[in-house]
């Protein structure tokens, strides 16, 4: 897909953000989130919205259990795919009715300006950091909610637009309510987090090394949702948000591509159209593995589907007399695993890591999720399907 169809499908997925207020709606959750500072987040943001939109949360619940009723049923498939269908999130307990005020302020607006990726790109400077600041913002950034699924090289380059910023104890580093333009790693000192609640000032957090805040801005042109105040001498670390942008986009426009291309070498998912493609290219999860390491084994239940990125990778099987024996060498697109799509069958080989091994991996629950049964799909070239099950039975 050239880079103009991608730009249309961001535009059209843009536009209903948009229509939906859906960045609004995620800001209100994460503000009371950091008010509220419940020990049951998920059980937290589900009252939350039945609290606040009652009437939609209904009309959910009321097709769900319709859908529910209606697929009683349908046991054959649940009992083929019983470890398949396990519930990603663990039992909540049942959370208090109770509901959520804001006061009767109104909400400064929310938006997620795009940024055209046929437009020449802005330089974004590059600033020079110790081995020691850049082993520090690696790993907050690996191990932060909003880059923990980004790829080593997208990492590397928002470390290096990251730059220097100090304040003085008592000094205001963002203000509540203010456009929120930066985000903060804290290399040195301590600061504390308040939030205007009720007309009163409430400290929701306390950051010292290590920490980071200000997330938001980088999705969002929004009004800061907190006060931070440094309460001793700081140094920070701080990434704008255009330069997150436009990295971000620059490297997400090329994987997107590269990943679809990959995809479209897959047999299995012939009946697939490009946006179904890249909406499965979303989905991929990058795993990396090192030398000699076992990536799947022979006769194990298999539930991911595997494409090799980067390196090299041998396939083996077991011969008669027990013996492993190499039956292929997989390398850069090679795919393996791709019926465990459709059915938990047992691995049919043992495929292990030749040197430093880079996969993208989908497994079966996530593509249910996001594209439903891929029979269904498969369905849509009956020769195909046929094909597929004669194979594999």
């Amino acid at each position: 897909m050239s880079d103009l169809g991608t730009a249309d499908v961001q535009a059209e997925l843009q536009a209903y953000l948009n229509n939906k207020n859906i960045n609004t709606l995620f800001i209100q959750i994460v503000e009371s989130l950091l008010i509220e500072k419940p020990d049951n987040p998920i059980g937290f943001i589900v009252e939350y919205l039945r609290n606040k939109y009652p009437e939609q949360v209904g009309v959910t619940e009321q097709v769900a259990a319709a859908n529910e009723f209606l697929l009683a049923d349908d046991d054959e498939e649940n009992s083929d795919d019983e470890d398949d269908e396990e519930d990603y999130l663990p039992e909540m307990e049942e959370m208090p009715k109770k509901p959520y005020n804001r006061g009767g302020g109104r909400r400064a607006s929310v938006s997620a300006e795009s940024v055209n990726p046929n437009a020449p790109a802005p330089e974004i400077a590059k600033h020079p950091k110790s081995d020691e600041e850049c082993a520090l913002i690696g790993k907050l950034l690996g191990d932060n909610v909003l880059f923990k699924n980004l790829e080593e090289e997208q990492l590397k380059m928002l470390q290096d637009a990251m730059f220097p910023v100090e304040f003085e104890d008592g000094a205001t580093i963002i203000q509540q309510g203010d456009q929120g333009d930066n985000f903060y790693i804290l290399s040195e000192g301590t600061v504390d987090c308040f939030v205007d609640f009720e007309g009163e000032q409430k400290k929701v957090l306390e950051y010292t090394t290590g920490g980071s805040f200000g997330e938001l801005a980088l999705l969002y042109n929004a009004p800061r949702a907190a006060t931070c105040k440094a309460t001793s001498h700081c140094k920070l670390y701080a990434l704008d948000r255009v330069a997150f942008k436009v990295l971000l986009m620059q490297s997400t426009i090329a994987n997107r591509n590269q990943y679809k291309e990959f995809l479209d070498g897959v047999d299995l998912l012939d009946s697939l159209n490009d946006y179904e493609k890249l909406t499965i290219a979303d989905a991929l999860e990058i795993e990396a593995f090192d030398d000699g390491t076992v990536v799947c084994r022979q006769g194990e239940k298999g539930d991911c589907f595997y494409i090799v990125k980067d390196g090299e990778a041998s396939c083996t099987q077991t011969d008669a007399s027990g013996e492993q024996v190499e039956v292929a060498r997989l390398g850069q697109g090679n795919y393996f695993g791709e019926i465990a799509l459709l059915t938990p069958k047992m691995r049919q080989a043992t495929v292990t890591a030749v040197g430093q091994l880079k996969v993208m991996k989908l497994d079966r629950k996530t593509f249910k999720r996001v594209m439903g049964p891929l029979e269904e799909i498969l369905k849509r070239n009956m020769e195909h399907y046929n094909k597929v099950r004669a194979q594999n039975i």
